[in-house]
């Protein structure tokens, strides 16, 4: 396999796509949310980068697709959390009177 030591060191531009391929529960949220995917995947597909062969190149698109879908749940966590606090801030709201006009 060829590829250029710098794509997956540590602080490489891929280094947490590769990490979400081989080890998924290792990420935190934050690296996650912090990942910039249109640019990674525009850089494994173009080409880029230096050349990669075609097994590192689907693991490391198998690595983004896992972590869009993390960052999915996320946005639905985020989305349920925020429906349920306005849920109870309506019907909390609803036993005081309000005063509007007619």
């Amino acid at each position: 396999m060829f590829f250029s030591d710098s794509i997956l060191t540590r602080k490489g531009p891929l280094a947490s796509i590769w990490l979400a391929a081989h080890w998924d529960r290792r990420l935190s949220k934050a690296q996650i949310v912090a990942t910039d995917l249109p640019t990674s995947i525009r850089d494994v597909v173009n080409g880029s980068l230096p050349p990669m062969a075609l097994r590192l190149s689907g693991q490391l698109l198998l690595g983004a697709s896992k972590i869009y879908g993390r960052k999915a749940r996320y946005l639905l966590d985020d989305c349920a959390d925020a429906l349920t606090r306005l849920k109870t801030t309506v019907t909390s709201g609803s036993e005081q009177a309000v005063d509007m006009p007619a």
